[in-house]
């Protein structure tokens, strides 16, 4: 099994227990671009539609146009802002 093909069983599994709060690590960094798009389009639609916290930890700044806010660690220290959207 592929990279990306592990990703997204794992994706899927981690959604069939409907989850409240939802912690996403690099959710498309072994994902072909489209795949990836999916699986952004995929958690959003989750966090609006049943209200689910998701925190995406990502190195992708164009995945923070997806988000609500932004926590970005600078030097040790936390800092919050808005995403760019």
């Amino acid at each position: 099994m592929s990279g990306g093909q592990r990703q997204r069983v794992n994706i899927a599994r981690a959604l069939m227990n409907d989850p409240t709060v939802l912690l996403v690590d690099e959710p498309t960094s072994a994902l072909d671009q489209e795949r990836g798009a999916a699986v952004m389009d995929l958690l959003t639609g989750l966090t609006h539609r049943r209200a689910t916290a998701t925190v995406l930890v990502t190195h992708d700044r164009a995945l923070l146009t997806a988000v609500d806010r932004v926590a970005e660690v600078h030097d040790g220290r936390l800092a919050l802002s808005a995403p760019a959207r």
